[in-house]
């Protein structure tokens, strides 16, 4: 797969390099599609040389107003601040709501956006059109699907967090003492084999952008159970998966206990396959021909000879 012969800027608040997260993964996936890319946070950012040079920044969404107001850049909609706030009542997450408000504001600006469900909430909430959906591409080489969990016990989780499901996560080890639930608490590096060897990943979160692991579990080809959110609200979702409503088994324990323990029993008898999705819509080839469509959008926009060919050019 040949890359985007561009070198461009990640700016985010925290360095992909050493922490993780969602957003760090994004950023390190960028590498699988651009030539070179530099990553930058707003301690660690030589904003003259960049803005000098026209240099392409992809920025996390609300940081596109560290950006001299003038200069062109992209935002990443990663999540939508106000509907996580509504669900964490967190002050954190209140002022991350504030912040991306003032962020939609921003002129210079081409929005991309990371789910269609994403990219509408944006634009109801603050009136930013998203001009570009690109689904978060999963490395095939490294998820490979080549799974060695049979008769496997082990159900991977990513509960980090009590909107994330923490708390379930407790009592489905209370109620399943048969089942060993763990979490993905490891090294990226290290998260495929910690897949290939799991029974099944599910993820009970009250509130999701567009997870990443999510993407990684079905990309692995581990039968999945998630909550109706993030991603799962897109019309294009996945449908080879176990879905259910995030209020009905955060209201009710009982109908926690039934719904996994139905999705366990499945487990023997149905053969789920979403990594057919990620083929179909997340794959680093389709992410590459949307980032190419961006990045030649952003020459038009900005009036730079990024070398794009126009849409419609290309051989």
């Amino acid at each position: 797969m040949a890359k985007i012969s561009l070198t461009v800027v990640h700016y985010s608040a925290h360095d992909p390099r050493t922490t993780v997260g969602g957003v760090q993964t994004f950023a390190r996936n960028l590498t699988l599609l651009f030539e070179e890319v530099q990553f930058a946070t707003p301690q660690d950012c030589d904003f003259d040389l960049i803005v000098k040079h026209n240099i392409p920044v992809i920025c996390d969404n609300q940081h596109v107003v560290d950006w001299p107001k003038g200069h062109p850049v992209i935002g990443f909609q990663h999540g939508v601040g106000a509907v996580k706030f509504n669900v964490t009542r967190s002050r954190g997450h209140r002022r991350l709501a504030r912040a991306q408000r003032r962020a939609a504001k921003r002129q210079n600006t081409l929005w991309v956006a990371n789910a269609e469900w994403v990219a509408t909430a944006f634009g109801r909430l603050y009136g930013n059109r998203v001009d570009h959906v690109i689904y978060y591409p999963v490395d095939l080489a490294r998820f490979d699907a080549k799974l060695d969990g049979k008769g496997s016990r082990l159900i991977l989780h990513d509960a980090r967090t009590k909107h994330k499901g923490q708390a379930l996560i407790e009592r489905l080890k209370k109620g399943f003492p048969q089942w060993q639930f763990e979490a993905l608490d490891c090294k990226p590096d290290l998260v495929p084999d910690r897949m290939r060897h799991a029974r099944a990943f599910i993820h009970l979160s009250r509130y999701e952008g567009n997870s990443l692991v999510c993407n990684e579990a079905m990309a692995m080809n581990l039968p999945c159970m998630f909550t109706a959110v993030g991603l799962m609200q897109d019309r294009n979702r996945p449908t080879d998966v176990y879905l259910v409503d995030p209020e009905k088994i955060y209201g009710s324990r009982g109908s926690l206990v039934k719904e996994v323990g139905t999705f366990l029993e499945s487990l023997d008898s149905r053969i789920y396959n979403p990594r057919e999705w990620i083929l179909a819509n997340a794959t680093p080839d389709i992410s590459l021909d949307a980032w190419n469509r961006v990045m030649t959008h952003f020459q038009q926009m900005s009036g730079w000879n990024l070398g794009m060919m126009p849409i419609g050019e290309a051989s």
